[in-house]
């Protein structure tokens, strides 16, 4: 059996509020985690176990921008794969803003993380013209069904130019 490509007219007018996606899941491993704490989060809590276990979290924890890290990674690769056979040229997906960033829990070697989107508003706002916004929450839920991360991203995608002023 052959993929078949699925060819997709996304313009920012397409995109529908409360949209929902679930970006994947990722499990946080020990040596994983130490060394993303070392080369860009230097804490205790982030790259050594032993240190760990005498600071607030009493172990070993992800730092929330390697949370953030994950999110992106996975976030990227999903987008990727959900436009294959968009091929129109539209530049949508830059992030101009984000707010509300909250590490809720901590996350664990062993812990898994799956992360999540849901469009929550197209702003009014229209960029030089071609750029609506649109605002989503992002969130990742633990094995538990504990949400450990959220936060808001505006991205912009592209008005679609037959609607265009």
């Amino acid at each position: 059996m052959t993929e078949q490509l699925v060819f997709r007219s996304r313009w920012f007018e397409d995109i529908p509020v409360g949209e929902f996606h679930v970006f994947g899941s990722h499990t946080f491993g020990e040596k994983e985690i130490i060394d993303f704490g070392k080369r860009y989060a230097p804490q205790p809590y982030h790259t050594d176990p032993e240190a760990a276990l005498g600071t607030r979290y009493r172990g070993l924890v992800a730092s929330g921008w390697h949370i953030s890290a994950i999110w992106m990674k996975l976030m990227v690769t999903y987008m990727e794969r959900y436009a294959t056979g968009v091929r129109d040229g539209r530049r949508n997906g830059a992030g101009v803003g984000f707010q509300n960033m909250k590490w809720l829990k901590p996350v664990r070697p062993g812990h898994t993380l799956t992360y999540t989107y849901e469009i929550t508003d197209k702003l009014e706002k229209i960029v030089r013209g071609q750029w609506g916004i649109i605002r989503s929450r992002n969130e990742a839920y633990n094995q538990y069904g504990e949400l450990v991360f959220t936060f808001e991203i505006d991205i912009l995608a592209e008005l679609n130019p037959d609607n265009r002023a």
